[in-house]
């Protein structure tokens, strides 16, 4: 049995963090790359000189990064306790409540990832917005 709980918690906590993973790098280099093909070319030759040392992170960049770092601490606060709860309790019995409780966090972290989504992603907060708009008039 508790070789069954490993590998579930292998399977839904540590294979989608490595894929996260790659997939978070993957879209940073590509925005990266992007950021780095939109910059305005500098006229001095001073200041490209200097440009070209110490390439700098943008605000797009770095708000990228912070949206990535939340969801990938949301996801491993949110589903690592209730799967390693149930590993300990087939080695220890545990109370039920403590279940239930890590449950609730892995609950709380979906709903902080759905208003994450909701605030940062403009165009679902404008569409529904307009939806919202568009029930109110009939």
């Amino acid at each position: 049995m508790i070789g069954s709980r490993i590998y579930t918690f292998a399977m839904a906590v540590v294979l989608s963090l490595l894929v996260n993973t790659v997939f978070n790098v993957l879209i940073f280099k590509h925005v990266r790359a992007s950021t780095r093909r939109v910059q305005p070319q500098t006229i001095s030759a001073n200041t490209s000189s200097r440009n070209n040392q110490h390439p700098r992170i943008r605000r797009r960049d770095i708000s990228l990064l912070k949206q990535m770092i939340f969801m990938f601490c949301t996801f491993i606060v949110g589903w690592t306790p209730a799967y390693s709860i149930l590993i300990i309790d087939d080695i220890i019995t545990l109370n039920l409540i403590i279940f239930r409780y890590s449950v609730i966090v892995c609950e709380l972290a979906m709903l902080a990832i759905a208003i994450n989504l909701l605030i940062c992603n403009h165009e679902i907060k404008e569409f529904l917005i307009n939806k919202i708009r568009r029930w109110v008039r009939h």
